[in-house]
């Protein structure tokens, strides 16, 4: 998830997750998104996808979101929307299955 390519954006990967709302109590859909890619934020606008830089340093970014300690990430979908995936509910990468 976190590979570049040669232009310094994040790689396209394959993803299939569960979700879940523990608000709501609903949950339990598998979703499949076939070409996605991580993303960092947005600057003026626009998506910013270069990961070498910190999300510290984006001024338009009110609030950090603490991916890490959250254990989320966003992606990129196909239709260009942006959907925050938490990483524990994801059960296939690239096709191949994911245990934790």
């Amino acid at each position: 998830m976190d590979q570049l390519d040669d232009d310094g954006k994040p790689v396209r990967f394959h993803v299939k997750f569960v979700t879940a709302d523990r608000i709501r109590r609903t949950g339990g859909e598998i979703i499949e998104i076939p070409s996605v890619r991580k993303c960092v934020g947005n600057r003026n606008g626009k998506t910013v996808f270069d990961i070498r830089q910190k999300a510290d340093e984006n001024p338009s970014i009110s609030r950090q979101p603490n991916h890490w300690m959250n254990s989320t990430r966003n992606i990129l979908l196909p239709n260009g929307g942006i959907r925050k995936v938490h990483i524990r509910l994801i059960i296939e990468f690239n096709n191949q299955k994911v245990f934790f």
